[in-house]
């Protein structure tokens, strides 16, 4: 099996926090080795996953471009910029990271993103799995530093602002200039009341699947305020349980189910 996923949405809704339980729900599944990818500039996933980031790819993006910073054009160029990148590995237990960084400058980055785009294509072959972080404008999609992915996972806050964003995320997808087989949507920090009429109405208009609901869970957020990692929290933890759930769904070990 070789699964790629990508995670968009608005600052503060929990993607980072769903693509880090989805590294540990599917590494505890038996999916190994995994690839996560944090393509947010405000990198936060190496904390997340209990990792020390490695050098940033934007880094090496920045220098393949300049002329005085980088070999010439050809194989001696893409082969430094491959093995800056194998550099830039973060090596865990079941999966590696790396993290992109920062947006683009003013420099053309055509010739680097192609081989950007190559390298990493490359190297996920060697994963069972690839969980890409992104931001809300999913630059790194629509740079087209991947060439497909199964499932974008739009994730939103119980809010009709948080809804919305998700939308506009959904109609960027279309637009992208990557194979994307299947959207879907998720909300997180669910409360025990559940959702709104009104959001569940705008959830049923969206032309995506439907993902387990996350429940609001003290337990993770306490964690993440704390600095440890999803790694630490207990097995029964309702938010990583529901992941469980959303990790067999991307398997295809279950059908997705109403929340």
């Amino acid at each position: 099996m070789n699964l790629n996923i990508a995670i968009a949405g608005k600052g503060g809704t929990g993607k980072t926090t769903l693509s880090a339980l989805l590294v540990r729900a599917l590494r505890e599944q038996g999916v190994r080795p995994i690839l996560a990818v944090d393509a947010d500039p405000n990198s936060n996933l190496a904390d997340a996953l209990g990792v020390e980031e490695g050098r940033h790819l934007a880094d090496i993006r920045e220098e393949g471009s300049s002329p005085e910073g980088s070999p010439a054009s050809g194989v001696g160029r893409a082969r430094a910029i491959e093995d800056e990148i194998q550099r830039a590995i973060t090596e865990a237990d079941g999966f590696d990271l790396v993290t992109m960084g920062r947006g683009e400058g003013p420099r053309c980055y055509c010739y680097v993103n192609n081989l950007l785009r190559r390298c990493l294509d490359m190297l996920a072959r060697n994963y069972a799995a690839v969980i890409v972080d992104n931001e809300a404008g999913m630059e790194h999609l629509s740079r087209r530093t991947t060439n497909n992915v199964d499932y974008l996972i739009a994730v939103l806050n119980p809010t009709l602002p948080s809804l919305r964003a998700v939308r506009r995320i959904l109609q960027l997808a279309d637009q992208l200039p990557v194979n994307i087989a299947h959207k879907a949507v998720v909300v997180s920090r669910v409360g025990p009341q559940g959702l709104a009429g009104p959001i569940e109405g705008e959830l049923a208009e969206l032309e995506a699947q439907r993902l387990q609901n996350i429940p609001q869970d003290d337990t993770v957020e306490q964690a993440g305020a704390e600095g440890r990692s999803v790694f630490s929290i207990e097995e029964t933890t309702p938010a990583l349980v529901a992941v469980r759930s959303i990790a067999q769904t991307l398997c295809g070990k279950e059908s997705a189910k109403s929340p």
